[in-house]
């Protein structure tokens, strides 16, 4: 994705990194004051992270990206008894896996994979039609992180920061 800049000497195209992570509305983000909706969540709030525990989150970005890219993901696809409600997902978010696929899909015992490459129509499925969805990606201020989301029962990759932003 680029973005045009006139001035009135000369016009440039400057390249804006793409980070297609992002949870959908509704989406419950473990914190330390319990889950929230990820869309209630402020910068200052302390997320409860897979790798680093409770970490303070440095911004939010919302982004509108079209149906296609979204998958709906159903509660039985990682948890046994499948508690919980569906939750909508960027199909290019990764999941850490540490069940039976991982090994069975990668060879190892634990794999960090895009929902999109999960996807089976049913526990895993892209929406479709015509149209757009509003996702909030997490931003910490050192790297990356594991977010706990949907109960904790799910672990996934948060948006990536800018080089420039980390140092």
């Amino acid at each position: 994705m680029s973005q045009a800049s006139s001035g009135q000497a000369r016009s440039f195209r400057v390249a804006i990194p793409s980070c297609r992570s992002g949870l959908a509305p509704g989406t419950g983000v473990l914190t330390t004051d319990g889950e929230l909706p990820v869309e209630f969540l402020e910068p200052g709030d302390k997320v409860v992270t897979y790798d680093r525990g409770a970490i303070p989150l440095a911004r939010i970005v919302t982004r509108i990206v079209p149906r296609a890219e979204v998958v709906r993901v159903r509660p039985s696809v990682l948890d046994p008894i499948g508690a919980g409600r569906d939750f909508l997902i960027s199909a290019h978010t990764r999941l850490l896996l540490r069940d039976w696929r991982a090994p069975a899909l990668f060879g190892k015992p634990s794999a960090l994979v895009e929902f999109a490459r999960l996807a089976d129509g049913a526990h895993i499925a892209r929406l479709g039609g015509e149209g757009t969805l509003r996702l909030f990606q997490l931003h910490f201020d050192d790297c990356q992180h594991l977010v706990q989301i949907a109960g904790g029962r799910y672990r996934v990759v948060s948006a990536r920061m800018p080089a420039r932003a980390r140092a």
